[in-house]
């Protein structure tokens, strides 16, 4: 009687050929209280990246607000900064989103740039509204030269 029966899978196997709980898959060592080891090349995963996410965050917020020119080059500075640092991380192998650290600082790098453009376009509209009415325009004045350059 050493073999099992017909109907009865091998000691240690399921009928499908998966290990039985309570023993070790083929190939793996059983390690105490039961738990088999990990297989090889699997090992702790590693810590998330802050830093990259908080980039990844502010250069969404940054693009979002880079219309109102100050919001937008601000986030987008903290953006490229936070970005920079989570890369830097990252390559270092402490931790990993090297990805949405990059995209933070691609983000925030456009936000900056469209938040200076759109500032450089008003601070021209202003200084030729200025030109043309003086130092002293009404704000009708002002509204109505600001209307003409923009459309």
């Amino acid at each position: 009687m050493s073999t099992p029966p017909p109907n009865e899978p091998p000691t240690g196997q399921t009928p499908y050929g998966y290990p039985a709980p309570g023993y070790p898959a083929p190939g793996i060592q059983a390690q105490p209280y039961g738990y088999p080891a990990a297989p090889p090349g699997y090992g702790a995963p590693r810590p998330r990246n802050g830093l990259a996410i908080t980039s990844l965050v502010l250069g969404i917020l940054g693009l979002a607000t880079s219309w109102l020119t100050f919001p937008g080059i601000v986030l987008g500075i903290l953006a490229v900064i936070f970005g920079g640092v989570g890369i830097a991380r990252s390559r270092s192998d402490r931790v990993s989103n090297m990805g949405m650290a990059i995209a933070g600082l691609v983000a925030g790098l456009i936000a900056i740039v469209i938040g200076t453009v759109l500032l450089v376009y008003a601070l021209q509209i202003a200084s030729d509204c200025l030109d043309q009415y003086g130092q002293n325009p009404t704000e009708q004045e002002l509204t109505q030269c600001i209307q003409d350059q923009v459309s």
